[in-house]
């Protein structure tokens, strides 16, 4: 299971990283998924943001899945054959939400068993990956009020805190009640690969 696991998916040291361990872009198809910022600015505000933009500068065939217009497990066939799938930033419940209602996670772990397949988290798109969706719901994050009911996929066994500045530490660890947290500023990023995990950047860890 290969995983890139960012804060910031487009910032240009982890775009840079990501280039590195995928071995280039070029012609590689990637399955592109916005769906999580459907849920924190709007319908396809996704469109006029940098992620999206920069994507479509890679020179590979990208192919856009937006969930909300499958609803059921037909968008898994799409899903087979990418070398890529990448998941944007935005709102990690309402992303969950749409992963179980199109059977993603059930799926997921069998799609990533293919050892040239890469899954690309971003924000949200990294936070589903762990073991809960505590920090989503934290005041002076997202305030997702029932993305900790969502549950997360648990395919690694910490949970990730996004775009960290020093300035948030107190909050951080004032809520902080459970499971190993990393905690991740922009441009950096935790690379798994069988089993193995690499923290690119500096390594900051929460324990309870």
């Amino acid at each position: 299971m290969n995983l890139f696991l960012a804060a910031e998916a487009k910032n240009p040291l982890s775009l840079e990283k990501l280039r590195e361990v995928v071995g280039g872009f070029k012609d590689k198809k990637i399955a592109y998924i916005p769906t999580a910022a459907n849920g924190e600015r709007g319908w396809e505000c996704w469109k006029e943001g940098g992620s999206w933009k920069m994507i479509n500068t890679l020179e590979a065939k990208v192919s856009l899945i937006i969930l909300e217009n499958y609803g059921n497990n037909s968008v898994i066939k799409l899903l087979e054959g990418q070398d890529i799938i990448w998941f944007a930033g935005g709102c990690p419940g309402y992303l969950m939400y749409w992963l179980k209602r199109t059977e993603i996670d059930k799926n997921l772990p069998r799609l990533l068993k293919n050892e040239k397949v890469w899954f690309v988290g971003s924000s949200a798109g990294s936070m589903v990956m762990g073991k809960t969706l505590d920090a989503a719901e934290w005041d002076f994050t997202d305030a997702e009020i029932g993305a900790r009911d969502m549950g997360a996929l648990g395919l690694v066994n910490f949970d990730i805190f996004p775009h960290y500045e020093e300035d948030l530490l107190t909050d951080i660890r004032k809520n902080h009640k459970r499971n190993k947290l990393y905690l991740l500023k922009n441009g950096e990023e935790i690379i798994v690969r069988n089993g193995k995990v690499e923290v690119v950047g500096e390594e900051r860890i929460l324990i309870k």
